[in-house]
């Protein structure tokens, strides 16, 4: 009866990772192999690798808005239905004005016009903007990496430790079985009493629920793996890495991740070269003019008949931009980002010291606890087993058994959970070191 149960159970442990479909299953062994698929599948990554081609062609963008050239080209074809009056003096009437109309009635012009930057000071900067953009846009994807390799790894762990508590739950539940085994025997004998027997199938019935429960949490954590990585519903993964027994483990020494210091400083740095642009964006600028332009006059109504004057020009331009109210803001806004970006430097270079200290010590607590629930585990299975072989020869009652098993469960699901600490604590490290 007792193997029809596990059977059972391991079935719907399958059935929880596994759901039986004609899409293949993507298997991961260990968390590194995981956080290279899931890098692959992320769309935040891949959302990240496109800002970074956006600011490459921004960069040559900016490039380009240096000399800034600017100009158009025309064509206009214009009917004069009445000619301008011009006075001209009247050479036999001194004093004396004629009115003429000057013109002609059809005139048909193609003009262009170009105007070429010098001298443009806000247009280096902008470009020294776009390529500071550039290694920021770098910098933030690996932060969004190194992020969501924690988050993944987090979830990792606590997948693992939800299969480990399943297997534990299925060995306990075997466990209260042939304890309420022994109790429906004593009883059939009429050596304990029949409250020992429903006692003692409350026990069972703890582990029977306690397993299910288990089992909707793993599937509540794989589909947020899914979400986190941004991974197909139908598409399946199954986490299969084996747990070591031994809660020691080699340990990397913590480094220093100046990743986050790296950003804050590109991040000061654009404020900076931003508030030198708001800055130049005010000061004069030289350009090269060019002009061409044709124009055909007419008396009747021909488009392209006639003779063609031509009219040239080049010349130089100083635009001298007047401040204003905008102009004045941003410049202002800029000079306090600068400031605000210095001051969060500053901060992050605090945190990511403290970080470096809290990851060795979320390790040294991880692994001085699972040590201690190690010990404690195999105290407490050998006070249950002990109690059990004194509750079948009579000399113990069953509350003091029952007991003495719940506080070996609950040993076990220490254990493994300080396990999986541990594991969670090298793994946080690990990351710290490779993504800096």
């Amino acid at each position: 009866m007792m193997l029809k149960k596990m059977t059972h159970t391991v079935c719907l442990i399958a059935s929880c990772i596994c759901i039986s479909s004609l899409t293949a299953q993507k298997v991961f062994t260990s968390l590194d192999s995981l956080l290279s698929y899931a890098t692959q599948k992320s769309i935040t990554v891949q959302s990240n690798d496109i800002k970074i081609r956006q600011a490459k062609q921004a960069k040559v963008a900016a490039l380009l808005s240096i000399p800034d050239p600017t100009g158009n080209s025309g064509l206009n074809y214009t009917d004069n239905t009445t000619l301008p009056v011009s006075l001209f003096p009247d050479a036999s009437n001194p004093g004396k004005y004629s009115e003429i109309r000057v013109g002609q009635k059809y005139s048909t012009q193609f003009s262009q016009n170009t105007d070429i930057k010098i001298v443009n000071l806000a247009g280096w900067e902008n470009w020294k903007l776009a390529k500071i953009n550039i290694d920021l846009a770098n910098s933030n994807r690996l932060l969004g990496v190194k992020s969501l390799e924690e988050n993944i790894a987090s979830n990792y762990y606590n997948i693992l430790n939800l299969q480990a508590q399943i297997v534990n739950s299925e060995r306990n539940l075997a466990i209260s079985d042939t304890l309420f085994q022994i109790v429906q025997a004593k009883q059939e004998k009429g050596l304990v009493k029949p409250q020992d027997v429903n006692d003692s199938k409350v026990a069972v019935l703890n582990n029977q629920e306690q397993i299910k429960q288990l089992e909707f949490l793993l599937k509540q954590y794989y589909l947020s793996l899914k979400t986190l990585c941004d991974i197909p519903e139908q598409e399946q993964i199954v986490i299969a890495q084996k747990l070591p027994q031994n809660p020691e483990s080699e340990a990397s020494t913590v480094v220093l991740n100046a990743l986050a210091i790296s950003n804050s400083l590109l991040k000061e740095k654009y404020a900076w070269s931003n508030y030198r642009q708001s800055v130049k964006s005010n000061l004069p600028t030289l350009s090269f003019t060019q002009s061409n332009s044709y124009t055909l006059y007419n008396q009747d109504f021909k488009l392209f008949d006639g003779k063609w004057y031509k009219g040239a020009s080049i010349g130089f331009k100083i635009s001298i931009p007047m401040p204003n109210a905008n102009s004045i803001g941003n410049r202002t806004k800029a000079k306090y980002d600068y400031e605000l970006a210095r001051k969060i430097t500053e901060q992050e270079t605090i945190k990511a010291n403290l970080v470096q200290t809290q990851l060795q010590v979320d390790y040294d607590k991880a692994l001085s606890q699972a040590r201690s629930n190690k010990e404690i585990f195999e105290l407490r299975k050998d006070s249950y087993q002990k109690n059990k072989f004194l509750y079948e020869q009579g000399l113990l009652g069953l509350d003091q058994t029952l007991n003495s098993f719940t506080a070996m469960v609950n040993a076990g699901y220490n254990l493994t959970t300080s396990i999986i600490n541990v594991q969670l604590a090298q793994a946080k490290i690990n990351i710290n070191n490779k993504l800096k």
